[in-house]
């Protein structure tokens, strides 16, 4: 008799200046199985060069992007949500905000998540924890574990910002081919939040 899955999300932001001045911002969520973690962090791991102490879509030349893609691509993940929303510099939190409104229980209850970890952004990690606890008063997300976690020190957090990155340069820096890549090997699913 097979387990069912015990999915976890990894989750990370990323954004890009629209042509209008405006910012589009977004949300990456990677879904994986807890029983592979291992072996996934062992591959990432093995991408980081020396010196370096974790994978950053943005500090990658495109040939490591190419190669990083490729890696990602055979990795075994159940799946990938990006969330995206069109914001101004000003209103970044409150884009953030808007997005894990949407992603959290989107997670829970449609994916069948237990537990997601999310990038630490430090000091402005407080306004996760209130989004998450409004979500939790209002029944919206119930048991939902919700941790945030130091890029360095989780190698899964690096993909959602390498699926995050790649779709964004794919679409508005002119390098479509990681996110081809990306997407060739897993399903992901993008979504506009108004």
């Amino acid at each position: 008799m097979s387990r069912a899955c015990r999915c976890v999300a990894h989750v990370d932001e990323t954004g890009v200046r629209l042509a209008d001045g405006n910012r589009l911002y977004g949300m990456a969520a990677v879904l994986t199985d807890d029983l592979v973690h291992s072996e996934i962090t062992t591959q990432l791991r093995s991408l980081v060069l020396p010196g370096k102490r974790f994978l950053h879509h943005y500090d990658e030349t495109l040939d490591r992007r190419l190669m990083i893609a490729k890696s990602i691509a055979g990795l075994p993940l159940v799946g990938a949500l990006l969330m995206m929303r069109t914001t101004t510099d000003a209103g970044q939190e409150e884009a953030r905000k808007r997005l894990l409104n949407v992603l959290l229980p989107r997670l829970q209850h449609g994916e069948q998540v237990g537990q997601v970890v999310i990038e630490s952004r430090s000091g402005s990690d407080k306004h996760d924890r209130r989004t998450r606890d409004r979500l939790r008063r209002s029944r919206t997300i119930t048991d939902l574990r919700v941790d945030h976690v130091q890029k360095a020190s989780e190698p899964l957090v690096w993909l959602p910002d390498f699926v995050a990155g790649a779709y964004f340069a794919a679409h508005y820096h002119g390098q479509p081919e990681p996110w081809s890549i990306i997407e060739s090997g897993h399903l992901v699913e993008v979504i506009t939040v108004l």
